[in-house]
């Protein structure tokens, strides 16, 4: 059975979306069957991240009715599959979310964990993918701001009964001043899974429009995005698994994209 992660938080610029994209990707290197949705509907960047930002069939046509959701899957050069959301303003609109819980469960089967990139804070928009999935991974940085907003977005989810998997501490420096794993999971009540460190191998990424799980694959932020995704299935991460062949990034990247129909 397909298992459905909403990746959140209750504060922006935390690093949601590039988490989302790398978590799909180390799951991809080890051979599983994952898609990436991005359900930020007011601010959807996912397909910005990966080079095309402007592609015909979006999320946002799905909760309008006007397509199936399996018609606006795209897989990226790198093999990663998508759901992308629409950035045009107009798209932002009026959006009506009442059926996103019934349109993803189209994903059933066709594989083996979905990771929903939900929007921030603790609006309607944010309930509604909380209630549509079956575990919960938060996000914050290590200062007192970001775990006091992410303490309200754990809070939402357990009121609406749903599982918090664990928390994602994003971006970490190792500086003085950060707040250490320990009091971040005695403040939050709850356990850290992985700690990503925050390093300049992200801005290339960006740069090549791809996951830096496969551009810079022996970085130690690679690493503890495999470790993340391993614990999604219950296992150990081991530094010599196999890695995933991907294609180079010299070619345009919009040649490594197609639309599933």
């Amino acid at each position: 059975m397909t298992k459905f992660f909403a990746i959140i938080s209750a504060k922006g610029g935390v690093g949601k979306t590039t988490t989302t994209i790398n978590l799909a990707g180390a799951l991809l290197a080890f051979g599983r069957e994952v898609i990436a949705i991005d359900a930020d509907l007011t601010a959807p960047n996912m397909s910005i991240m990966l080079g095309v930002p402007n592609l015909p069939r979006s999320l946002h046509d799905v909760l309008d009715g006007k397509l199936p959701l399996s018609s606006c899957l795209y897989y990226h050069h790198s093999g990663l599959r998508i759901i992308p959301g629409n950035i045009a303003y107009e798209s932002a609109k009026d959006i009506n979310l009442s059926n996103f819980k019934y349109a993803i469960q189209e994903l059933q089967g066709k594989a083996e964990i979905v990771l929903i990139d939900g929007a921030p804070g603790v609006s309607p928009e944010a309930q509604t993918i909380i209630e549509a999935v079956d575990f919960v991974i938060p996000i914050t940085t290590p200062d007192l701001a970001a775990m006091s907003d992410c303490r309200k977005t754990i809070k939402m989810a357990r009121e609406l009964n749903k599982a918090v998997f664990g928390i994602i501490v994003n971006r970490v420096r190792g500086e003085a001043h950060e707040v250490d794993v320990p009091n971040i999971e005695a403040f939050l009540e709850t356990p850290v899974i992985g700690v990503i460190p925050e390093e300049t191998a992200v801005r290339q990424a960006s740069q090549l429009k791809s996951p830096v799980i496969f551009t810079h694959p022996d970085e130690k932020i690679s690493h503890a995005y495999k470790q993340v995704a391993a614990k999604l299935f219950g296992e150990e991460y081991h530094a010599h698994a196999p890695k995933k062949e991907v294609p180079s990034f010299a070619h345009e990247v919009i040649s490594g994209w197609m639309g599933k129909k």
